[in-house]
């Protein structure tokens, strides 16, 4: 649905970005360094007003650091600067809000660039640093400018250099245009406040943040983030105080088939939480969606297409999370959101699309292959057995090579054998891994069910061949091989008897007596195969537990108990 709508508006947050120019080559750094020699290592102005912070009165300050960069070689840089200066300096200007908390604000720090750049380390060698050509060459040296900031709309960073290096003296046009081609974004976030009371869906142990990772990640190359910490710094349990998930470029379009940057989408509080009063906004967590340059080899440039990129996928993201946890994406009065002091909590126009997550339907799809692979299909070869039960009990990196030396055999016989199970498998540099850790625990079980099928299996031959070897008649041995398989007392069957079927693999109570029907008329069909008094079968107790989800809201979604789904008459089964 992509129909425009007024719901609950996110706010910016964490942002960080290279500016780059070099349309007036070191002019602006030059500028810089004459204005802090005047004012004795720095200059500040107070009360400055500035329509990029969306502050009346901000506080703007330029400084220097020390910098690690060598003078050009000869004094002189390839495009014919001169550069008198023995010693570099970087500078800073620093701009905040003045509403006495600190939180609106940006850094931006200058640094030279020229052709065959080079700094020197600790030891007193020479680095070269990387300059893009088409930045700094023979024809014109640049500046990079980082910028850093939170609370600030992603848009408004340029601007706001612009105007805060006027205020401070440095002239607007060395700023005005900054060089597009090389200009990226290196960071930034989004977030709404919610409600201490209404956010344990998020973070829960089957909430969206938990169910994105464990269904989309690798099971052991790659990026690899779910963070679930409960307790805060000072060991106090707060459910929900630091929960991340973070999903990398392929992983998010698994999810969001129109998104391209990845993501970490987080649930926390702050460090002082617990010192607040629950009327303070800030006693209450953010949830939070940022994107994560390192976790892609792309670029992000800094221009309006991209910024706009931004706030759709972040809000997507956002939106996506509250509407799979069935939190209200409407602010305002009696809404789950608390305002701060920039996050308004209220509605604003979006055409922005709430994703259905379908989490059970990738689900569905893992465990559709594996179902393929492992129960379907004809079975597994002895090699493919093999590689699927190291990479379920192996901890460490796995390769191809490793599963060859583990089982004894030729490494293109294992790369044949991966080859066949391509959609349950990934294969990345000399690495291999289950798709998911959600796949990986499926193979484990049903590597460790079909272990267990084949033991019972081999008891119920042996009890078969017995019975043949008394004489007893097929249909006798089929009731024999079914009683041993489910571990019923055959002998013991009649009146007042009980079929104890044990521990149930089901994830409700509703699908474990289905389970427990199944086998019931199973054993049904057999015993009056038999010609066997139908009476004497019809009135035993079945008795059978499964470990399935609490559905009391008193409890943590996750948690789970043992019920019994039998505790019957067989007869209740059958009708």
């Amino acid at each position: 649905m992509t129909d425009s709508r007024r719901i609950v508006e996110p706010q910016c947050h964490e942002f960080s970005a290279n500016l780059n120019f070099n349309t007036h080559g070191l002019q602006p750094w030059f500028a810089a360094d004459s204005l802090v020699k005047q004012g004795g290592g720095s200059v500040k102005r107070r009360g400055v007003d500035l329509d990029a912070l969306d502050a009346d009165a901000a506080a703007v300050k330029l400084y220097y650091q020390d910098s690690a960069i060598r003078p050009p070689e000869g004094g002189t840089t390839l495009a014919g600067t001169s550069v008198e200066q023995d010693t570099i300096r970087e500078f800073r200007i620093s701009v905040e809000a003045m509403d006495g908390l600190g939180e609106r604000k940006a850094n931006f720090h200058i640094r030279p660039r020229w052709a065959n750049l080079e700094a020197e380390k600790d030891d007193g060698t020479s680095v070269e640093i990387s300059v893009p050509k088409s930045l700094a060459n023979e024809h014109t040296d640049a500046l990079n400018v980082k910028a850093n900031g939170s609370n600030i709309p992603f848009g408004d960073y340029h601007q706001l250099l612009v105007d805060a290096a006027d205020a401070l003296g440095i002239s607007k046009k060395y700023f005005a245009e900054y060089h597009q081609q090389t200009s990226n974004i290196q960071d930034a976030a989004r977030y709404l406040r919610i409600h201490t009371d209404e956010s344990g869906p998020i973070h829960s142990r089957t909430g969206p943040l938990t169910q994105l990772a464990h269904v989309m990640e690798s099971d052991r190359t790659g990026y690899r983030k779910l963070v679930q910490n409960d307790d805060d710094k000072r060991g106090r349990t707060k459910p929900g105080f630091y929960h991340t998930c973070t999903l990398g470029e392929e992983r998010i379009r698994d999810v969001w088939p129109n998104h391209g940057l990845p993501k970490e989408i987080k649930h926390y509080y702050k460090d002082d939480y617990h010192e607040r009063n629950k009327s303070d906004p800030l006693h209450h967590p953010k949830l939070e969606a940022a994107y994560q340059v390192s976790r892609w080899d792309g670029t992000l440039r800094y221009d309006d297409d991209a910024i706009q990129q931004l706030y759709r996928e972040l809000d997507e993201c956002l939106y996506s999370v509250l509407a799979e946890a069935g939190i209200d994406l409407r602010g305002g009065d009696n809404s789950p959101y608390l305002a701060d002091h920039y996050f308004s909590g209220e509605n604003a126009l979006t055409d922005a699309s709430i994703v259905s997550l379908n989490l059970s339907q990738i689900y569905h799809e893992q465990e559709a292959v594996v179902y393929k692979h492992l129960v379907g299909g004809g079975g597994l070869s002895p090699i493919e057995q093999e590689a699927l039960g190291t990479l379920v009990t192996d901890g460490g990196t796995v390769s191809p090579q490793n599963i060859a030396d583990a089982h004894e055999r030729h490494i293109d016989a294992v790369y044949r054998a991966l080859g066949k199970m391509d959609d349950l498998v990934e294969r990345e540099y000399g690495s291999v891994n289950l798709k998911s850790t959600y796949v990986s625990e499926l193979v484990h079980d049903a590597i460790q069910q079909a272990e267990t099928a084949v033991e019972r299996a081999t008891h119920a031959t042996a009890e078969a061949l017995e019975a043949a070897e008394r004489g007893l008649d097929e249909r006798t041995s089929a009731f024999i091989a079914w009683a041993e398989k489910h571990g019923v007392n055959r002998r013991k069957l009649g009146d007042s008897a009980t079929i104890s079927l044990g521990e149930i693999d089901a994830d409700s109570r509703q699908s474990a007596r289905r389970k427990v029907r199944e086998i019931i008329r199973e054993g049904y069909q057999l015993w009056e195969a038999m010609n066997k008094d139908p009476i004497e079968y019809r009135t035993a107790t079945v008795r059978a537990t499964a470990e399935v989800p609490k559905d009391t809201l008193t409890f943590q979604p996750d948690e789970t108990k043992r019920v019994d789904v039998g505790c019957r008459r067989v007869w209740r089964l059958l009708d």
